[in-house]
């Protein structure tokens, strides 16, 4: 006999089974998202991200508007030196790159035949002076004659007519004798002013002629120095009143880094605008007692044109640009709010702003790439006014570093 069959074992529906596991997932996902997200007090709803940034007020001050140029340094005081007379040059009394004072000795020029023309005109003059001397002699005699009637009076007319003439030709000899000296004294060459020498153009022993190309050398005072630079002619109507009214113009000479190097005022204005370029030729004299200026060095002009009184003033970091229009981010609590605005002037760190602005605002200086309107935002770092070309501070952190609002 055979024995009876086991009874048969329900089988699993696996199906259902992984319907709950997908289930139970998706439902700790969502606890854990609504675990992270802060709800909003109002809405119930996650709160915006925050983004850090950091913010200056804007400050009512008095704001220059400059324009800057390139200039080129000029002497005022620039000498050639060049001799008056012709010779050997028997010595240069003075080293390259020298400071020499008013009257130094700083070349010598052979003044032997000057010396003997000087003896010449002496000796002729010696000469003269005793011709004249007789013949006054002789005058004197015949006058006391004509009273006797010994002489005749043409005779005294024709010696008084002969001391006349030797008279002329003694003064004639003294002013020989003393183009003599001036030529003799040229073979020594002083230095007409307070400067320092330049490389020379000529070696002791060479012959050195008066139609010579170049200069024996040269000599330059640093302390008398100017700036010559152009702007463009749309600057001359805020120029020449002022110039005319005898108002300083100020400038301010940088060097490549923008470092300040000098400062004076303008002192001349060209008369034409190089039709070439369009600009104008302006001269400012600057102090030099640092020689910090050297001729023909090139630097930055930087020309106070005029001063806006009482202007809103914004460090340029704050103006964003839009579709060709300026606007900033202003802070109104945890968020910013964009404002269009109109500039009156700029510099290379600030702004005068003439609308949308007002002194005391909070405005964003850095952070603002992450921006839009109405964006939640922490302060992170404030600049407090009253120094308007500092930046904010301290940087924003990352926004990721940065605490949301409960």
């Amino acid at each position: 006999m055979t024995s009876p069959k086991a009874p048969a074992r329900p089988l699993v529906r696996r199906p259902l089974f992984w319907v709950v596991l997908i289930a139970a997932l998706l439902l700790i996902a969502l606890t854990v998202s609504r675990f992270n997200h802060t709800p909003d007090d109002k809405t119930g709803q996650p709160a915006a991200p925050t983004t850090a940034v950091s913010t200056q007020q804007a400050i009512e001050a008095d704001f220059p508007v400059e324009v800057t140029a390139l200039g080129t340094v000029k002497s005022l005081k620039g000498i050639e030196v060049r001799p008056r007379v012709e010779g050997e040059l028997l010595s240069v009394d003075v080293r390259e790159g020298q400071q020499v004072k008013k009257g130094d000795v700083i070349a010598r020029i052979d003044p032997r035949s000057y010396q003997a023309q000087l003896d010449q005109a002496r000796g002729q003059l010696a000469q003269d002076q005793a011709q004249l001397s007789t013949a006054r002699d002789d005058l004197a005699r015949y006058q006391k004659l004509i009273k006797t009637n010994s002489i005749s009076r043409q005779d005294l007319e024709t010696q008084q007519q002969l001391v006349r003439q030797y008279t002329g030709t003694v003064a004639s000899d003294k002013a020989s004798v003393e183009d003599a000296k001036v030529q003799l004294d040229y073979t020594t060459l002083t230095a007409p002013i307070d400067g320092r020498i330049g490389i020379r153009n000529v070696d002791p022993g060479n012959i050195v002629q008066l139609g010579d190309e170049d200069p024996l050398m040269t000599l330059t005072d640093l302390s008398a120095m100017s700036v010559v630079f152009s702007l463009p002619s749309r600057y001359r109507n805020d120029i020449l009143p002022r110039f005319d009214a005898g108002q300083p113009l100020k400038v301010t000479v940088l060097d490549d880094a923008d470092a300040p190097l000098a400062t004076g005022s303008v002192t001349g204005v060209d008369s034409m605008i190089n039709t070439a370029t369009g600009t104008l030729r302006l001269r400012a004299r600057v102090d030099n007692d640092e020689a910090s200026l050297y001729p023909n060095q090139f630097v930055n002009v930087q020309l106070v044109l005029h001063t806006l009184k009482g202007a809103v003033v914004l460090p340029r970091s704050a103006i964003q640009t839009s579709d060709d229009k300026n606007f900033v981010y202003h802070v109104e609590g945890d968020k910013v709010s964009r404002r269009p605005v109109t500039l009156a002037a700029d510099s290379d760190t600030r702004v005068a702003v003439a609308e949308g602005v007002s002194a005391g605002d909070d405005i964003v200086v850095d952070g603002v790439d992450r921006l839009s309107d109405g964006a939640r935002v922490k302060v992170v770092s404030h600049a407090l006014p009253g120094d308007p070309a500092s930046e904010a501070k301290g940087s924003p952190t990352d926004p990721a570093d940065a605490e949301p609002d409960a």
